[in-house]
């Protein structure tokens, strides 16, 4: 059985990701969040929320919904720090 060696110019392959690795860099990670933050936005907005309507995020359950995913999406959008070290790794050019 022969082995595969690479060449001296050229970096070994990186492994396979695994699932949860594809999901916490992909924009998924950012609709979770976002579906995760309309849910607690909602639940605030229900169970504690402004009941005199005089607050404007939380006297509405939907407005406080969809700010809780605005948040959510914000906070769960991946970001290029992390390709930085892999391009580099596997050799890129800038």
């Amino acid at each position: 059985m022969s082995e595969q060696t690479a060449t001296a110019g050229t970096p070994p392959a990186p492994a396979p990701a695994g699932a949860f690795q594809r999901f916490w860099r992909s924009r998924a990670r950012a609709l979770a969040a976002a579906a995760l933050g309309a849910a607690a936005g909602a639940a605030y907005a229900h169970f504690i929320g402004c009941r005199t309507g005089t607050c404007p995020l939380t006297s509405n359950v939907w407005t406080a919904g969809l700010y809780g995913a605005f948040v959510g999406g914000i906070a769960g959008w991946p970001s290029r720090v992390a390709a930085a070290p892999r391009r580099a790794a596997e050799g890129w050019e800038p």
